[in-house]
């Protein structure tokens, strides 16, 4: 009877210590729940095709991308997105990776309207920037661009 008792006690334990989250996980949670409230404004952008509004959203990096390609201005910024990137109507996210300074979101994106719409396989890096999350990467399929 008392080897049973102490079974119960060294199993709930057990439960105890794994089953409750480990002290920095709720942080991770949190840190990714940020990331992910970037995410979400950059694919607004992506809906709306209005680009403008997310220049601040990108990495200083990326930032310097665009000022060598001559468009380093947020409207000039605008302009190139909204005519090169496809008009994505709906993310779903499949996956997450993440580091201590960086967050991957494997999302499937549909786009192409209504009757035909076609789906992708979209992977948005954000980079943990002055305590901020930033867009960082971006890549559709096996193509790699600039957010």
């Amino acid at each position: 009877m008392m080897r049973r008792w102490w079974r119960a006690v060294a199993a709930a334990l057990a439960l105890g210590v794994t089953g409750a989250p480990a002290p920095g996980s709720a942080q991770d949670s949190a840190e990714v729940a940020r990331a992910r409230q970037v995410l979400e404004y950059y694919q607004a952008c992506e809906r709306a095709r209005r680009f403008a509004p997310c220049w601040p959203l990108l990495s200083k990096r990326v930032q310097e991308e665009w000022v060598k390609q001559g468009r380093g201005t947020p409207g000039e910024y605008a302009a190139a997105k909204g005519f090169a990137e496809p008009h994505y109507s709906d993310f779903r996210v499949l996956q997450i990776r993440r580091s201590p300074s960086r967050v991957v979101f494997v999302v499937e994106a549909t786009g192409g309207g209504e009757k035909a719409p076609n789906r992708e396989r979209v992977e948005y890096a954000l980079r943990r920037e002055g305590g901020q999350w930033r867009m960082d990467g971006l890549r559709v399929g096996q193509s790699e661009t600039a957010p």
